[in-house]
């Protein structure tokens, strides 16, 4: 009996020590919240200067650069504008694209886009055109 105990003591000691090497690594998937805004979108624009209300269908895409999106057919003009993205907010910048000066911000609010902005027509040098609307995809 008392050859056999350092046997096991020597067993129960490697194994202990084999068994506390291992890691237990979890992967989550990486969440991107630009996945929740690609698609295509059927946008309400009410003009606040003209007074005047447009339908069109905007599609809105994922950049190579996190955070940011690519909005095609802004404004109805066939401009592709850049945003960033962080959680429910949408930002974008100052561009100025295809003869038009663009900024303006939004959230997004399940599979709705509401964006206020301002576009003002560099070519025509028309007054800016103070914009609200809402997308929603389909």
């Amino acid at each position: 009996m008392k050859r056999s105990l350092p046997h096991v003591a020597l067993f129960t000691i490697l194994a202990l020590f084999g068994l506390s090497g291992c890691d237990v690594y979890t992967v989550e998937p990486r969440y991107d919240v630009r996945d929740n805004l690609t698609g295509n979108y059927e946008m309400e624009e009410y003009s606040n200067t003209y007074n005047d209300l447009s339908y069109y269908q905007i599609y809105i895409r994922k950049s190579a650069y996190a955070g940011e999106i690519y909005i095609d057919n802004f404004y109805a003009s066939d401009v592709l504008v850049h945003a960033s993205v962080s959680y429910d907010r949408v930002t974008i910048p100052y561009q100025e694209v295809n003869g038009y000066a663009i900024e303006g911000t939004g959230t997004v609010y399940g599979s709705t886009l509401s964006l206020t902005y301002s576009v003002k027509d560099l070519y025509n040098h028309t007054p800016a055109d103070f914009c609200k609307s809402t997308a929603n995809r389909y």
